[in-house]
């Protein structure tokens, strides 16, 4: 995930903690490091002394019940093992830690706070190394001992290689022996305040935020391990003068209230000057491995989860093509995604991995990062149930604040750990005689499950316009959906084709920057204001009370209930509507030409309403230009419209949605007698409550076929659709089953009830991305939210048969 915080130099991400609870317990937690820890870590007192008061204090180590400690060998190195959970990992790969300590004090135990959610966020087993410590074994004991543990572990593969301070320090001297052995260097490193210049006359000086560290302990500890006649300047104890090329990718973390401040940042810029692939995290006012207070203070824990991110991405990336097998797979990390990972985990099903094609989770909301995509009904609907976000900062959130929110959801839950990014789903085939799932990933995994996942969504596959000459366009070409930011559009001719939700979201933007940009409708949309406003402080302080919370989200959800009826001819709220609409057009747009250009030909709600203050203004721009013309074809340097007139245009934005008709096209999906889900949505997609496919036993669709909603949240429909699923997975199991269907004959019944319905409706009366080209109304579902989630809440047993 791209962390949304400003940069204070190239690769520096800076994090500013937020809360007043946060700052209140930072304050204490730093006057306990300083009255606990401090007096205790200076030459006045014995190394042994200060060994067994670190061994007293990590009895107080906050160890996350989950992970498993077992003491061990590896490499005739001794040490301890930290395991997540009893499932089996999704990933292979193990991550070796070296503790900190100034290579005089410190030992597994007064790590594990750090070291136990380290396995719980990569999901891999992490061994730490109990190294030699001086001033017993001088330099180079540590990294003997050091490297004995790498060999050992990367015979069974990929390794991340972490470390603290000294530990940091010594992390970095490994991979350079490595590189310098030319043996195979670890996937990544990860540095936390690294002890990286251990030379006498560059020890810093204290700054006055630090909690532990002082500059005349670090030098007792330093000739305590380098002995009375050192090269300091050797890149064995000081690798930040090394020669630094061919060094795997690194990840560097630090506070800016501490001594070793200044050798992280140092340490970034030496790794870049020498070609390596470094990336710097800066917390503000945290103090020396502030990661160590993981479970009691947020941004410790916020640090952890960039660390296991950047960790689970580089054993990812250099892992061989692998099988393993699960439960449960789940195609596609989305909302869908991640409320069905959070759903089996609280059901006890903890075997099963998700398979996100992108980098990063999100799904939509990863994807869509185009200038001014934002979520179209209110934040607090736009949050689970179980899950509500008091840090909105608006009513209607944009879309970083949406993927921040899913990302968040993630790592709370150590979802990541089950995680697998960069994985594409290309093909899915069911065995009758086991009851399993066969699946391959683009990339040559295969896996095996149980039951199979489809939590893609209908807002999943970029869909490019049909014209002519779209591939001939010489310029910078965009689709909304897979945005590229450094394409610039300042001071351009720019076209927008298409006059949507999403287009009605980027134009604004953009006509603040173009030179010319030209907006191509094909038909008008429906506008309404959009009830926007900043959170405040007070708001986001009442967002954290569970009563007005729930209150707030139920209200939001009554009030889209109530536009739902707008729908319905004759009713109270489609005249309010169709007022409010009117007068908003003639507020925002003064001349009658364009009004009448803007004004929908079609019942409202038929297409998906746009609710937006500033579309109809962007359009009134003397150098903006709507489009009402029918283009002809794409030229290299523009557009040519049926008229002949042509365009020139320097960027050209597909705003044009998405495939929601070829649902899962990307995927060959197999199931009973080996029939193709291609086959038998032939005449369009249906399900069985937009879950269930007949012929396709234990494959389970979220947000599938008829349940997308033109009024509220997709969120309400997830929910209970998780819920559903789970509970035929698990009537399996009771059952002693190996797998469960929808009967054929009641997924027919429902559609063509479900059919009957649409045929009568408003969607039926217009073209939209809702209906297929022969009127088929594949997306909508046609009734209230509270239908829905009565009817999907509790699987008919008489709707489904076991095998």
């Amino acid at each position: 995930m791209r962390d949304h915080h400003p940069q204070v130099t190239e690769g520096v991400d800076l994090h500013r903690p937020e809360g007043l609870f946060e700052a209140l317990l930072a304050g204490v937690l730093r006057s306990t490091l300083r009255a606990l820890l401090k007096p205790v870590f200076s030459p006045r007192w014995s190394i042994g002394l200060q060994r067994r008061w670190l061994r007293l204090l990590s009895r107080t180590t906050l160890v996350p019940r989950s992970v498993r400690i077992t003491p061990d060998t590896v490499g005739g190195m001794p040490g301890e093992w930290l395991r997540h959970g009893d499932a089996p990992p999704v990933r292979a790969g193990t991550l070796l830690y070296l503790h900190g300590g100034a290579y005089c004090v410190g030992s597994p135990a007064t790590h594990r706070a750090l070291t136990a959610r380290l396995a719980q966020g990569t999901g891999v087993p992490v061994f730490v190394a109990d190294y030699r410590l001086a001033p017993e074994h001088r330099f180079p004991a540590a990294l003997e001992d050091a490297l004995a543990a790498y060999r050992a572990l990367r015979l069974q593969g990929p390794v991340v290689v972490a470390g603290d301070s000294a530990g940091g320090g010594l992390a970095l001297s490994l991979a350079l022996a490595l590189r310098e052995a030319g043996e195979a260097p670890p996937a990544g490193l990860l540095l936390l305040s690294p002890w990286a210049d251990m030379a006498p006359d560059t020890v810093p000086e204290e700054p006055p935020g630090e909690a532990m560290l002082s500059a005349a302990w670090a030098q007792a500890c330093a000739a305590h391990y380098l002995g009375p006649t050192p090269d300091a300047r050797a890149w064995m104890t000081s690798p930040l003068k090394a020669d630094l090329r061919g060094l795997p990718p690194v990840l560097i973390q630090a506070g800016t209230d501490e001594m070793l401040h200044g050798q992280a940042l140092a340490l970034h810029e030496a790794l870049r000057s020498a070609g390596v692939d470094s990336r710097c995290d800066i917390t503000e006012r945290r103090w020396h491995v502030f990661q160590l207070h993981g479970g009691a203070l947020r941004s410790a824990d916020e640090a952890i989860a960039r660390l296991t991110r950047f960790a689970r991405q580089r054993l990812d990336a250099v892992a061989e093509p692998r099988h393993s097998e699960h439960e449960v797979v789940i195609m596609g990390a989305g909302m869908s995604g991640v409320c069905m990972g959070l759903g089996l985990n609280r059901a006890g099903i903890k075997d099963w991995v998700i398979l996100e094609k992108q980098p990063g989770v999100g799904g939509t909301w990863w994807d869509n990062t185009y200038p001014g995509a934002h979520v179209d009904v209110p934040s607090p609907v736009y949050a689970f149930s179980f899950a509500p976000n008091p840090r909105w900062t608006r009513r209607f959130a944009s879309a970083p604040e949406i993927q921040r929110y899913v990302q968040g959801l993630s790592d709370r839950h150590h979802l990541g750990a089950r995680t697998r990014l960069g994985s594409e789903l290309t093909e899915a085939r069911f065995d009758e005689t086991t009851g399993h799932w066969h699946l391959r990933t683009a990339r040559g995994d295969t896996l095996r499950a149980r039951f199979l996942v489809c939590s893609t969504g209908p807002l999943n596959q970029p869909r490019w316009p049909d014209i002519p000459g779209l591939d001939s366009f010489a310029g910078d070409r965009l689709h909304s959906a897979r945005w590229d930011p450094t394409i610039p559009v300042a001071g351009r001719r720019v076209a927008v084709i298409g006059t949507g939700s999403t287009a009605s979201q980027l134009v604004p933007p953009i006509a603040q920057q173009a030179a010319r940009l030209h907006v191509f409708q094909r038909t008008a949309n429906w506008v309404l204001p959009r009830l926007d406003r900043r959170y405040g402080r007070l708001d986001r302080l009442l967002a954290r009370l569970p009563p007005y919370a729930a209150f707030t989200r139920w209200a939001w959800t009554q009030i889209l209930e109530w536009g739902r009826r707008g729908f319905d001819e004759g009713t109270l709220a489609r005249r309010g509507m169709l007022k409010t609409a009117a007068a908003h057009r003639a507020r925002q747009v003064s001349d009658p030409a364009l009004r009448e250009a803007l004004t929908p030909p079609y019942p409202l709600g038929c297409k998906r309403i746009i609710y937006s203050n500033d579309f109809y203004p962007a359009l009134t721009r003397t150098h903006v230009e709507l489009v009402t013309t029918g283009i002809e074809r794409i030229t290299p340097r523009g557009i040519v419209t049926t008229d002949g007139r042509e365009r020139p245009v320097d960027v050209l934005v597909c705003a044009t949605g998405f495939e929601t008709v070829q649902l899962l096209s990307s995927v060959k999906v197999t199931g009973l007698n080996g029939h193709t889900l291609r086959q038998a949505w032939a005449d369009g997609p249906q399900a069985y409550h937009g879950i269930s496919v007949a012929g396709f036993p234990n494959l389970f669709l979220m947000l599938g076929p008829n349940t997308a909603t033109g009024h509220t949240s997709t969120l309400l429909y997830i929910e209970p659709e998780v819920r559903h699923a789970i509970a035929c997975m698990q009537r399996v199991g009771r059952e002693g089953q190996r797998w469960i269907e929808v009967r054929t004959e009641v997924m027919a019944e429902y559609n063509r009830s479900l059919q009957q319905r649409l045929g009568g409706s408003v969607w039926a009366q217009c073209r939209s991305w809702y209906r297929m080209d022969g009127g088929k109304i594949v997306a909508l579902f046609p009734g209230f939210t509270a239908e829905y989630v009565k009817a999907v809440q509790r699987p008919d047993r008489q709707a489904y048969r076991l095998g």
